[in-house]
């Protein structure tokens, strides 16, 4: 295996000029939580390595978070719900407590497996169709959030610590602020219209007209006294009395039709999770109506019927390389067919688990590549390699954070907000910013989510955790490095990702073989592909930057060696995370 580091990632010139801002990130903000380092960004990353435990999250100060509420006697539901709110709180723009999600827990000690399904849930009076080019501006946009009840029914639930001291770290970031950071100020640069859309929104990030600068220290004062009224009331302040009417009345006041019924009657849900398996693997994650679990078990299923060790890693034979495609094409071809109807969703889900749907398919795709390969050899098409243009989509933002605690629980929660980055209505109540991302389902349904939080097992016992942004692409490359090509959690981390036939929220063509990839696949692989009639476009090498650097990166993974017992963490380089244990 090649252990190497990675290159050296490059600055961006926004943070030199800033550089000198980053002196005022030195405040006098109280240290009970760490206020450094002041500029993170994405760049090359260490496999982590403990013996009690292991958390891996999309920025240091949710991971050191998630690591003082394990060193209090929490446990790895604890410490992923603790390190989810702060990032919700840091990680600006990409998760908020106006979202949802999922997750799954291995509890070690009664051996049992369960999944927690937070998605935000359409209103139930909004029945008219949905237009995004005009609805998304509207609080038609906005379903019911699940995220605080999620996170609450959480920690009552499997935790080991009071709730009160779960959600505190995120009530210290929101009060005492953090350093704003590269990426988050693009983000928020990005979004400048939203965010100054409305006179309590521009108060908060651009009182003066302009955002704060990088390096300055960014305070959320009206979401700190939201997040302690949920701290001391629970998650019925959220979703019962004059919170959510002030909610509802935001939300009809722009044209939605959220009712405090709506609010009220809103559950997290605890589930039996999906199970499948990948030769000796056992693949575990949330049920619908979370799609992710289901396409990821899908494609595993068909290409467990192809020796890809055999052929060699994808960015180095283009034979896996064109397997990897297709059947990522198809799973998610397949994905696109739930409706939001949970009974017949069902029934879909179950036909598209089957080992003999998978060998059906295996072979469609057998028979596919051996024809492009034979073309290939008689007239070979050289189709021109491009530089990859990014089209502006009100794509949905997501986090990821994955534990594991000293006594081998395991967690892994997917956090999203299923609509573009702070929501094109711009509505924020208490400091939170609502999602939007209605989705395609029927009233009073939960949204349709493409994400999978998922553990791995290596016969009966948690091998890995792994979860991302980005959709489901991200889990599914970085597990099959781990089992197809034995990488260890880094190396699946670095490994080339690709982007072509996913692209929410609309899925290409499955005839149009156009391929994004990451530009470190060989050479020759990319020739040979050509060869084959796919168009190639390439992205940066760890694709940074740009709406493309929040499909393909976010993923984050911790995983416990079954023989030594080792708990091992990896963040993906592509983002600002880290992996720490202790």
């Amino acid at each position: 295996m090649n252990r190497s580091l990675l290159h050296n990632a490059i600055p961006r010139t926004l943070l030199l000029i800033a550089l000198s801002s980053c002196l005022f990130a030195q405040s006098a903000a109280p240290e009970k939580y760490p206020m450094q380092p002041a500029l993170v960004e994405p760049g090359p990353k260490e496999l982590a390595s403990s013996r009690v435990s292991m958390v891996s999250a999309a920025h240091p100060f949710a991971t050191q978070a998630g690591l003082e509420i394990l060193r209090r006697g929490g446990n790895a539901m604890d410490a992923t719900i603790a390190a989810t709110m702060v990032t919700a709180v840091l990680d600006v723009g990409l998760s908020t407590f106006g979202g949802g999600g999922e997750l799954t827990y291995y509890d070690a000690k009664a051996k049992r497996s369960i999944a927690i399904n937070c998605d935000p849930r359409n209103v139930r009076e909004d029945v008219m169709p949905y237009h995004s080019a005009t609805d998304n501006t509207t609080g038609r946009a906005i379903p019911v959030p699940g995220s605080i009840a999620g996170f609450y029914y959480a920690i009552q639930k499997y935790g080991a610590l009071p709730w009160k001291q779960v959600i505190e770290p995120a009530i210290f970031y929101a009060e005492n602020g953090f350093p704003i950071y590269g990426p988050a100020y693009i983000i928020m640069a990005d979004r400048y219209h939203a965010l100054t859309l409305r006179p309590s929104v521009r108060q908060m990030f651009a009182p003066n007209g302009f955002l704060p600068p990088v390096g300055s220290i960014f305070k959320q004062p009206e979401l700190a006294e939201t997040l302690k009224k949920v701290q001391d009331q629970g998650a019925d302040y959220f979703y019962k009395g004059p919170f959510a009417e002030q909610m509802v009345k935001a939300i009809q006041d722009l044209h939605g039709k959220a009712t405090l019924e709506d609010f009220a009657s809103y559950r997290a849900l605890d589930l039996e999770p999906i199970r499948g398996t990948y030769r000796d693997y056992q693949i575990v994650g949330p049920p619908l109506p979370a799609s992710g679990t289901v396409a990821i078990i899908e494609g595993l299923n068909i290409l467990e019927n192809v020796d890809l060790k055999r052929m060699g890693h994808y960015s180095e034979s283009a034979d896996s390389l064109q397997w990897l495609i297709e059947t990522v094409r198809v799973m998610f071809n397949d994905a696109y067919r739930y409706i939001g109807v949970p009974e017949l969703d069902r029934h879909i889900a179950q036909a598209l688990l089957s080992k003999e749907y998978a060998r059906a398919q295996y072979k469609l795709i057998s028979h596919k590549i051996e024809e492009m390969k034979r073309q290939a050899k008689e007239k070979p098409v050289q189709v021109a390699e491009t530089a990859f243009k990014e089209v502006r989509e009100d794509e949905g933002h997501t986090n990821h954070v994955s534990v594991v605690d000293k006594d081998g629980n395991v967690c892994s929660f997917t956090h999203t907000i299923y609509g573009p980055i702070y929501s094109a209505h711009g509505l924020f109540v208490g400091g939170i910013v609502l999602g939007s991302g209605r989705g395609r389902v029927p009233p009073g349904e939960r949204l349709i989510a493409s994400i999978a939080p998922l553990i791995v097992f290596k016969g009966d016992k948690p091998f890995f955790a792994s979860g991302s942004s980005g959709g489901t692409p991200n889990t599914f490359y970085t597990i099959l490095n781990v089992l197809a090509w034995d990488k260890n959690l880094k190396e699946a981390q670095d490994a080339p990702r690709l982007l072509n036939f996913y692209s929410a929220p609309t899925l290409q063509d499955l005839d149009d073989h156009k391929v994004v990839l990451e530009h470190r696949i060989d050479d020759k692989v990319a020739e040979e592909l050509r060869a084959r009639a796919y168009k190639i476009e390439w992205v940066g090498p760890y694709s940074q930057g740009g709406p493309v650097s929040r499909w393909l990166g976010g993923a984050q993974m911790v995983g416990i060696d079954p023989n030594s017992g080792i708990r091992y963490g990896a963040t993906d380089p592509r983002g600002v995370g880290q992996a720490a244990g202790q």
